[in-house]
Formats: structure tokens, sequence, C-alpha cells
């Protein structure tokens, strides 16, 4: 129930945003995103390809991919990853690189 619940939660979030400008290369905080994803204990074998997914994940959401595409999408290419997992990813790079994706309401 809790990975439901999560994955309805990214839906929402990422699905219901307004459509962004910005490009995910503008910035961010790599060291906080990388701590957040340790946080949930999502691993990562390399900081670099790390972060690069995690812009990646706002170039998706920019060109019009829903939430849950882009959930499925991020479960489907990383095989150790469970929905919710993919989830909070998805949430956690919103957060760090493209905050104005996450809704407001």
């Amino acid at each position: 129930m809790r990975k439901l619940v999560a994955l309805l939660a990214v839906t929402t979030a990422i699905g219901l945003a307004v459509p962004a400008h910005a490009d995910p290369g503008d910035g961010g905080d790599d060291a906080g995103f990388l701590s957040a994803l340790q946080q949930v204990g999502i691993h990562y074998p390399s900081p670099d390809r790390a972060v690069a997914s995690g812009k990646a994940v706002c170039s998706c959401l920019n060109n019009g991919e829903s939430g849950l595409e882009l959930v499925h999408d991020l479960k489907s290419r990383n095989p150790g990853f469970n929905m919710e997992d993919a989830s909070d990813f998805a949430m956690i790079s919103a957060k760090f690189y493209c905050p104005q994706q996450l809704s407001k309401g």
C-alpha cells in the first residue's frame, strides 16, 4: 500500500506540474541531491552518472512526459529499482533540479 501511495504522490506532484522553461543544467545542488538519494536508501556507483540521471528527469518532464511515464521509465531502466525507488528518484530529482515542475497545491 505504501508503494501505491508513493506512486500516486509522484504522479500527482509531477503530472500536474506546469511546463518549465529552464535548462536542467542551470545549477542545482548536486551534493544535496546525492545526500537525499542516500537518505532514502538509493545507492549509485557513480555520483556523476546519478547527477546526470537526475537532470535527465527534468529534461523528460520539460518535454511533456507524465509523472507516471517517468516513474515507469526509471524503473525499467534501473533493474534494481522498485516503483517506490523510481518515485523517490523522480521526486528528489525534481526537487533539486527542476522545482518548478512540482505542483504547489
